[in-house]
């Protein structure tokens, strides 16, 4: 399994994913600040996930990835996108076929409307939500690619 940690900073969640996915998997840290990669990059040098993680540095506006992922955790950065429409569509062409992205988001950040209405403009771009799962102090959803 290929896993994008969309936004990863330190790698709070990198080095859990990379450990969950095994050695046969990869996990892709990406974020939009060097100085974040670098931390990561620091903690991993010398460990066996040095090998199960790729870090890559996005663009401006643009993710920017050469390669699918099967999963992807976009965990306190979608309230962030100005164009959610766009990231979304970006999304979608880099999930894999019935891929999934997981998207938690801060209710202190972010209203309940607010998540409502990113949650309506995934559906438009044609993802099903399938699961709310409970993370503390977040708003939750899982959704899974449709077709094309």
């Amino acid at each position: 399994m290929t896993v994008l940690d969309l936004g990863c900073g330190p790698g709070f969640f990198t080095i859990e994913l990379a450990q969950m996915v095994g050695k046969s998997g990869r996990v892709i840290a990406a974020d939009l600040q060097e100085g974040m990669l670098q931390k990561l990059r620091d903690k991993i040098q010398g460990t066996e996930l040095e090998e199960r993680i790729t870090l890559h540095k996005c663009e401006e506006n643009k993710i920017g990835l050469p390669e699918d992922a099967d999963f992807i955790l976009a965990f306190y950065m979608v309230h962030e996108i100005p164009h959610q429409e766009e990231f979304l569509n970006e999304i979608k062409s880099i999930l894999k076929s019935n891929g999934h992205l997981f998207i938690v988001e801060p209710p202190f950040h972010v209203s309940k409307t607010e998540f409502e209405e990113m949650v309506k403009k995934a559906k438009d771009a044609r993802f099903t939500p399938v699961e709310s799962p409970k993370v503390l102090f977040s708003m939750t959803v899982i959704l899974k690619k449709g077709p094309q």
